[in-house]
């Protein structure tokens, strides 16, 4: 890309973005503002100085990189109750994987305790690395597949820093799309209180108080922050579009057999049994092709219930003037329930007393594995027990701590060097006590032939001791994970050149991680565990360079500013390996109001414990449902898992970008940035991924209409089974265990405009950003061919964007935001569904009453958007778009 055309493609984005700004609503967020090289240090507090987000030298913008920042005032105006819904909030954070709301994109089905993620550029949560004032934080998830930001309180924030841009050469695995940092008020003296109550128009609500509080003396500080949430559940009957017959829409009846009455199979045809129930007497009303559909969903939660406690502390004190000690840390707790409904797939043998089959109609021998007598014949039932027992409740909880603590020296000149420790732990349960029926339990049930114990899945009553005993099943998740860290690092000035001074940070880590994980299965009284467990050592050593080749000493007309940086990080894994990260930045500024930028470097991702476990993070068989051929929902084994053999992802980035800010129109700021990332070895695990049984992606990984042999020597494999599995219905094997399969070469455009004026004493600004990708070429296995996957299901859209306009005048002001999301393709149907655009407004209205008591009035959704249809079950796409419809809240916030 030339430069002459980026800046005339530039000139008119900022146009054209202006003018959008001034007429509608514009973005808020803005770049960080470029740090002053050539000065000293900034001081963000007593004895500290300002690292921004993608570098490790003190004092400066990372070079060639652009930074996307967040601060403390633009954070309370937002209408979300947490850091995570902050986050998302950024075009370039996409929501696909773990989010509340569930999904099964990018692994977002083993989201069991329904944390979330933070994705950028729709990589996977696992390319994303979080951080808390640059450390690490441990890994979450039942899989230590993500990490939630939301154990940060957010009021705790003095902002948010977001680098969209390979970081691994700054630290380390899995920041290959970008770094978030959430970076803590510190130095703050005084109590500050917030609280904020949320309603929709139906029975969804959600609550948040948070405090702040803090006390400063003379060389140190204490800063300690709470928050507590709860939102109650969002039922799927309280929402018109959540629906599983589409057939009004235009799309498919997708609603389940596994109903009460339900429907009877026999050699492959359906017969389904009438209200009321069939018995050998009315044996004549069954009748063939028929079945029966429900939507037992609308009783289930689609957000569901929640708590959350987080706390965050930290304190630093001087010593004199030649050392400073800090320490830092945080603790969260989520917990919540999720229903479940209690369906029923059951072979039943010709010796159970309600044993019906249909007339004239002769079922096959029943298989050796059902247990019945030699003979016997069986058909199959798809039954539920929702309308005699209701949902069964999941409970989860996770909690996670870090506590980490150090010592800052001032060696020599402007030298500092700092040494700390930090430990952390995270445990993910997902507690369903009760979770369905148990397998075993439901065939003795089938086989008994005592009518006043058996069980009838044929419409007649139950003994509710016999439903207690099949329900009586348990599918506990564990994971827990460790991650100790010692960092050691010295960054100041080496000498001094024309251009200023050129700079250096070097040094070591060593960290130390540790995955637990255990599935818990069978009744209560006699459970089966399934547990697996690793660590491995990760070394570390570091460098960053910073060359200030031209600057305020020796500038001259068409160069400014020239700016250079290398960075390089050697890192050693005790189970796989070594690697090596280079990244290079440039930053040219020729002349005041116009900067070109740009990067170039390599990152990577060490695969995980779970990822490499055969049998930990609920590795094994599963009975799933899923859209086959023709659009209809069809039955088979899923099988789970980790591969031993994986190797690291590894990934090439790019970026070219070009900043505007003319001194002679004071306010507006624009930039256009150019990014490129190409993604090879991407693990995945196909389990749950869209299309699976219909794309040709994943032919490989499929088999249809397997023989009973097939089937059994599966079954019998000794893989974990981790759910019922009717082998007399099973119609396809999808073999979804991780490997090193996927390639990404992801191109586009990111772009910021925002303005700032005075209009006759009223404050105004105006914004847009967003994010344009130039084209998503995705591999799924080796050999297959790219195929571009932008706009289509399971991947990010083409355009995202967010814009607003605020005003202020004294106490009052208000802000209007503008959500976009463009359209896309759902490729699970044949022929593929065209999914519409996505537009939300959110409206703020707020006063100061006084400069430390505030109240404001906000509505998300202000036209009450719905989600756009898109034709598969719950009849919209979980992963892009958000259910909670229009949410009325008022928030006030105290200082003292």
């Amino acid at each position: 890309m030339k430069t002459r055309h980026t800046v005339t493609l530039l000139r008119h984005t900022a146009l054209g973005a202006l003018a959008l700004g001034i007429a509608m609503p514009a973005f808020a967020q803005t770049e960080e503002p470029a740090a002053q090289d050539e000065a000293p240090a900034q001081a963000e507090s007593a004895g500290e100085a300002i690292v921004v987000t993608g570098s490790r030298i003190r004092g400066i913008d990372p070079v060639g990189s652009a930074v996307i920042s967040i601060d403390a005032a633009k954070i309370a105006e937002e209408p979300v109750t947490s850091t995570n819904d902050l986050l998302r909030r950024v075009p370039q954070v996409v929501s696909l994987g773990a989010n509340r709301a569930g999904g099964s994109a990018q692994n977002g089905a083993a989201n069991a305790t329904r944390g979330a993620g933070i994705n950028l550029r729709g990589l996977s949560t696992n390319a994303t690395l979080l951080l808390y004032d640059g450390k690490r934080l441990p890994p979450m998830g039942t899989q230590g597949q993500f990490t939630d930001p939301s154990v940060i309180p957010s009021i705790a924030l003095g902002r948010v820093e977001v680098v969209a841009d390979g970081a691994s050469a700054i630290y380390g695995s899995d920041a290959v799309a970008g770094v978030v940092n959430l970076i803590l008020r510190k130095n703050f003296s005084g109590l500050e209180v917030r609280g904020r109550y949320g309603m929709t128009d139906g029975d969804y609500k959600d609550y948040q108080i948070a405090g702040l509080a803090g006390h400063k003396w003379d060389g140190g500080w204490i800063t300690v922050a709470g928050e507590y949430s709860k939102n109650t559940a969002l039922l799927a009957s309280e929402l018109p579009f959540y629906q599983n017959d589409n057939r009004s829409r235009g799309g498919r009846d997708l609603r389940v057999m596994t109903c009460n009455p339900g429907t009877i199979t026999v050699s492959g045809q359906t017969y389904a049994i009438p209200a009321g129930g069939v018995t050998s007497a009315n044996a004549s009303a069954l009748v063939a092709g028929t079945n029966n559909r429900c939507f037992y969903e609308s009783n289930l939660e689609v957000i569901p219930d929640q708590e959350r406690v987080s706390l965050v502390a930290s304190a630093s004190q001087e010593i004199g003037d030649i050392a400073r000690i800090f320490a830092d840390g945080f603790w969260s707790r989520r917990t919540g329930t999720i229903p479940l409904l209690p369906t029923v797939n059951a072979t039943v043998p010709s010796t159970n007393p309600f044993y019906v089959a249909p007339v004239g109609v002769t079922p096959p021998l029943c298989a050796a594995s059902v247990g019945a007598p030699a003979g016997a014949r069986c058909v199959t039932v798809a039954y539920n027990l929702f309308p005699q027992i209701g949902t069964i409740s999941r409970p989860y909880r996770a909690t996670a701590w870090n506590a980490s603590a150090g010592v800052e020296f001032r060696p020599f000149g402007d030298f500092r060097a700092t040494i700390y420790y930090a430990h952390g732990e995270a445990e993910e349960l997902d507690d369903r006590r009760r979770n369905g029926v148990n397998a075993a339990r439901l065939q003795a049930a089938l086989n008994d032939t005592n009518a006043a114990t058996a069980f009838n899945v044929f419409g007649g009553p139950n003994n509710p001791t016999t439903i207690a005993t099949i329900t009586d099943n348990q599918f506990v998740i564990v994971g827990r994970t460790r991650l100790d860290v010692v960092n050691a690092q010295m960054d100041g000035s080496l000498f001094e050149m024309p251009g200023g001074n050129v700079r250096i940070a070097f040094g070591g880590e060593h960290r130390v991680e540790y995955t637990f994980t255990d599935l818990i299965t069978g009744p209560i009284a006699a459970p089966v565990n399934v547990n697996d467990d690793g660590s491995r050592n990760v070394d570390a050593a570091f460098a960053e360079l910073f060359v200030p080749i031209v600057g305020a000493g020796n500038a001259s007309a068409g160069i400014e500013k020239l700016n250079l940086s290398l960075a390089l990080r050697y890192e050693h894994y005790s189970d796989f390996g070594s690697t090596t990260n280079p990244k290079f930045g440039v930053t040219y500024q020729p002349f005041q109001g116009l900067t070109i930028k740009g990067t170039y470097g390599t990152s990577f991702r060490a695969p995980t414990f779970t990822e490499v476990s055969t049998i930990a993070g609920g590795a094994g068989l599963y009975f799933d449902t899923l859209p086959g051929p023709g659009g209809v929902n069809i039955q088979g084994i899923g099988i789970a898992g980790g591969n031993p053999d994986l190797k690291p992802e590894k990934a090439k980035t790019w970026s070219l970008g070009v900043e505007v800010a003319p001194p002679e129109f004071n306010g507006f700021v624009a930039s256009l940035n150019y990014f490129r990332i190409d993604y090879t070895d991407q693990i995945q695990g196909l389990r749950g991924t869209p299309g699976l049984l219909t794309s040709p992606l994943y032919t490989n990984f499929r088999q249809f209409n397997p023989t009973p042999a097939q089937i059994a020597a599966l079954v019998n494999s000794g893989l974990p089974i981790n759910s019922a599995i009717n082998q007399s219905l099973v119609t396809f094997i999808a073999d979804g265990r991780r490997q090193n399969l996927g390639t990404s070469l992801l191109r586009g455009l990111d772009f910021t405009a925002a303005y700032r004026w005075n209009w006759g004493g009223v404050e105004l600004d105006a914004g847009i950003q967003g994010t344009y990708i130039l084209d998503y070429l995705f591999e799924a296995v080796p050999g297959a061919g790219l195929t571009n996957v932008v706009d289509t299901i399971g991947f990010t859209q083409k355009f995202r964007t967010q814009a607003d306009i605020g005003a202020k005048f004294g106490g009052l002001k208000t802000r209007l935001t503008w959500n976009h999301l463009n359209g896309y393709y759902n490729t699970t149907v044949t022929p593929r569904q065209e999914v519409s655009n996505y537009d939300t407004f959110d409206l703020l209205i707020g006063y100061d009453i006084t400069d430390r008591i505030g109240v404001s009035f906000d509505v998300r959704n202000l036209f009450n958007e719905e989600p756009p249809f898109v034709d598969q079950a719950t009849g919209y796409d979980p992963q892009s778009s958000n259910p909670v419809p229009r949410m009325f809240a008022i928030t006030a916030n105290v200082k003292f």
